[in-house]
């Protein structure tokens, strides 16, 4: 208990910066985008430290708010909550349970949320019926990998075998979990991809904290981006459902390089498409 209280305080610090979220005045006028919150997410946004306050300030920079949805809500609430929204945002976060991709739990697997994969299964079984646009970070993209029916390495330095090997993680160990610190690798861009078009790149410097990713990319995407040992760093959907993963985090990347602001335009673009495709239907 001494060694988790430790943890958490530790924790706190580290995440105060991302507390500017907490307070966001509503906008009637902004496109209303789902973001969900697991168990950490859902705790530290009780103390003010919103870990989800990077995203819910880049979709407020292109005019889109963010509509929060708890592990705790009531199916009830989820279900109003989704009525209400024209896009949808699978953010980062804990590695996903691997019965979810039919898998054995490994040695090297961390720390999962049930709750949470099981409130984002639902979200994502509301946007494929609505085919409401669906951006996913890191633990995002790797969602939309296995709900699509995809799979993923439970980690890559044990798991990935690459002629040429690059780190994908540097991580501080908290005791209850590994906590990922910044890396940094150049992604290669697929030509005729959505992030080569947005990005405006053929090969670009992107930041990096996860230990897991696609392994078998799901039937209805594709591969956009590679880093330089061919792991997948961004998938797009080849369907009439508008889908971008990243792997790296361009809501931090945006701070630094005004690029990575375009996935974001683009993506409340496509959520304006739909709330204009809601209103006219109404």
């Amino acid at each position: 208990m001494k060694r988790t209280a430790i943890a958490l305080i530790i924790l706190a610090f580290m995440l105060a910066p991302f507390a500017g979220c907490t307070s966001e005045s509503f906008d009637p006028n902004a496109l209303p985008v789902a973001i969900t919150y697991g168990k950490v997410q859902s705790t530290f946004l009780k103390f003010g430290i919103d870990i989800n306050g990077d995203y819910c300030k880049a979709l407020k920079a292109h005019g889109a708010r963010s509509v929060r949805l708890f592990i705790a809500d009531a199916p009830a609430d989820v279900d109003a909550k989704l009525a209400g929204v024209a896009g949808v945002l699978v953010p980062g976060g804990f590695d996903i349970e691997p019965a979810r991709f039919k898998e054995e739990r490994v040695k090297e697997c961390e720390a999962s949320d049930l709750a949470l994969d099981e409130l984002e299964y639902k979200v994502l079984e509301f946007a494929r019926a609505k085919k409401l646009p669906v951006l996913g970070i890191c633990r995002g993209m790797q969602m939309l990998t296995v709900f699509y029916g995809g799979s993923l390495y439970q980690d890559i330095p044990a798991y990935f075998k690459s002629a040429s090997p690059i780190p994908h993680r540097e991580s501080l160990d908290l005791w209850i979990y590994k906590h990922a610190r910044p890396c940094f690798h150049d992604a290669v861009l697929e030509k005729g991809g959505m992030l080569a078009a947005l990005l405006g790149a053929e090969k670009i410097k992107v930041n990096t904290y996860h230990h897991q990713g696609a392994k078998a990319v799901a039937p209805g995407t594709r591969v956009i981006a590679r880093a330089a040992d061919g792991f997948v760093e961004g998938i797009e959907g080849t369907g009439d459902q508008w889908i971008l993963g990243t792997q790296f985090h361009p809501e931090m990347l945006r701070l630094e390089d005004t690029r990575f602001d375009a996935i974001f335009a683009r993506f409340v673009q496509e959520v304006g498409k739909r709330q204009g495709a809601k209103a006219a239907r109404q």
